[in-house]
């Protein structure tokens, strides 16, 4: 095993894209020592916080153990790197499978989201804890909140193995959020809860650290038999490839739609099976209800030119999400793509219709929302919503057509810089802006419908017009620059 994390060391310093990116380098050497002095500062003066909110300070700091918890599971499902390596080499030597899964396991461990709130937990213990228990208690203490971030962090590893093979999985963090402020919002104390928990392990109660106990070793051999079971992570989604997501959004669902169907289902099927567009859509419910939230209970969201803002990102989130990496989400075959005889302009038809069709699944619950609610426009909110199935996936489109850069999917989305250029950021700028500036100019100039109509109006005809400008404006551009697309999606660097 200790071959194994050498090679790990080796490959760490000889992997060709954490060399050239340098960008992306610093960035996180930054952001781990930014966190490292936020939770070293707080460590520092936890004592004074916790003296100032009132109370007893144990109860104070227990009571956000449980919200911790569950914001820290989130985080890592969705920045934790799950612990893989290149199975099939070691498959050719004499090493035991359950010696790798043992290693792989272990180095599951080593991550930041273990370390970090060891600088807040260490000085609780020592300022707070250790005056008034002794050091026996306070040495249970620590043993036991690193049983529950070592729960967490094999958990977070679990759903990360399962999310790959049943798309729902990655879901369970954002419902366990949910379930948690909606008992919260009932009358049921999680806050209460978690300090309760916090006085079971103060007062060394052996059932609750027995249950800690337990609950790891289940957790550590769920995992480990999950990775025996399916030892290529990649076998996890060949194996269930006529089942789960990809099953639901199988050729019948749009066989009516004929080969714009078959190139729908790959296309959602792409984007659900694969890592990077899959972390990038998870986070998109957060920012729906976010803002729906704002926007059903904020009076700022009543300023005419700020609803516009807002009702065009809710109309538009999806879509851009999308849309910034059109045509490069295929990057690393669409040489198979450009080479068989495959209708192109029904490809990007199916590409649009992704498009409009992410903006109607948004759309239709809010509009039943705000209905309800009356704090947001109707008439604001369709007219955002035709001007995003119309002008701005036309722009979404036009600005697809020069993406040249090579995406790894399978890689993270987070401070992964890799496929982006300069057109993406051009492209979501003129995808906020239009809307407002045409929607502002002629609210000042004439009155608020006569914004909305200018709104609506180039909507609905680009919306109805589509196969024309796809076939005239959109095919042509994008065989302007075939080949130049090509050659970028055939590079290896960032």
């Amino acid at each position: 095993m200790i071959k194994l994390y050498a090679h790990l060391w080796l490959s760490f310093f000889r992997n060709e894209k954490w060399r050239r990116n340098l960008f992306t380098r610093i960035m996180t050497i930054l952001l781990v020592l930014y966190f490292g002095f936020i939770f070293t500062l707080l460590g520092f003066n936890i004592d004074k916080i916790l003296i100032k909110i009132g109370g007893d300070p144990a109860d104070n700091f227990n009571s956000a153990l449980f919200w911790y918890l569950m914001a820290d599971l989130f985080l890592r499902c969705m920045l934790q790197p799950l612990p893989t390596i290149e199975i099939l080499p070691y498959l050719r030597l004499k090493i035991r499978r359950i010696t790798i899964i043992k290693y792989l396991l272990l180095r599951s461990m080593v991550n930041l989201f273990n370390v970090l709130p060891l600088f807040i937990i260490l000085p609780f213990a020592i300022k707070i804890l250790l005056p008034q228990f002794g050091t026996p208690i306070v040495l249970i203490y620590l043993s036991c909140i690193l049983l529950l971030i070592i729960l967490n962090n094999f958990l977070a590893v679990l759903i990360g193995f399962l999310s790959q093979k049943q798309w729902w999985y990655m879901f369970l963090p954002m419902v366990l959020l949910g379930i948690a402020l909606l008992l919260n919002k009932t009358g049921f104390s999680v806050s209460g809860s978690s300090i309760g928990l916090g006085r079971y392990i103060l007062e060394a109660n052996p059932v609750v650290i027995a249950a800690m106990i337990m609950a790891n070793g289940l957790i550590i051999y769920i995992t480990g038999q999950l990775l025996f079971r399916n030892f290529y992570i990649d076998g996890i989604k060949v194996k269930n490839a006529s089942g789960g997501f990809s099953a639901f959004f199988s050729l019948n669902h749009f066989k009516s739609m004929g080969e714009i169907g078959r190139y729908l289902s790959l296309e959602i099927s792409l984007l659900m099976r694969n890592k990077r567009p899959r972390q990038m859509f998870t986070m998109l419910p957060l920012v729906i209800v976010y803002f729906a939230f704002m926007g059903s209970s904020g009076k700022e969201f009543q300023n005419p030119i700020f609803g516009m803002l807002i009702v065009t990102l809710l109309t538009g989130m999806g879509s851009i999400i999308y849309g910034q990496f059109l045509f490069s989400w295929e990057s690393t075959y669409f040489d198979s793509i450009m080479a068989r005889k495959n209708n192109f302009l029904n490809y990007v038809k199916a590409k649009y219709y992704l498009l409009s069709g992410l903006a109607t699944v948004i759309v239709i619950p809010l509009l039943i929302l705000f209905s309800f609610t009356k704090r947001v426009d109707i008439f604001l909110l369709i007219a955002a919503f035709f001007f995003m199935t119309g002008v701005n996936s036309f722009i979404i489109l036009f600005f697809g057509t020069f993406n040249n850069g090579r995406l790894d999917l399978s890689s993270s989305s987070f401070f992964n810089y890799q496929g982006i250029r300069g057109n993406q950021y051009l492209s979501s700028l003129i995808f906020m802006l239009l809307p407002l500036g045409i929607y502002g100019l002629f609210n000042y100039l004439f009155n608020s419908t006569v914004g909305k109509l200018a709104i609506l109006l180039p909507g609905i005809l680009l919306t109805f017009s589509h196969n024309w400008w796809i076939k005239r404006m959109i095919v042509p551009q994008f065989y302007r620059r075939k080949y130049r697309n090509l050659e970028g999606f055939r590079k290896l660097s960032f």
